[in-house]
């Protein structure tokens, strides 16, 4: 199975009119609905809600990347010229 981790909390309504909320950090299997309606709350790296006690080493923190992964849109940032 594969799994995503939720980057916020928010609450996503469901089709049938219910409301799931997903928990910044949560484990996710990446083809429940919830995931598939909002994939941009979502990611696949594993330091998301990750719990620690001191700060991770600078080359274990999570680093931005500059493409969108599947299912995410990056923002656009346009400069007039």
């Amino acid at each position: 199975m594969n799994v995503v981790f939720a980057t916020v909390t928010a609450t996503v309504s469901l089709p049938d009119g219910s409301d799931a909320v997903v928990r910044e950090g949560s484990h996710w299997p990446a083809d429940d609905p919830v995931v598939r309606l909002q994939p941009s709350l979502f990611s696949t790296d594993p330091h998301h809600g990750i719990s620690y006690s001191t700060p991770p080493l600078e080359d274990e923190a999570p680093l931005e990347t500059a493409t969108a992964r599947p299912g995410e849109k990056r923002a656009a940032v346009r400069h007039r010229g």
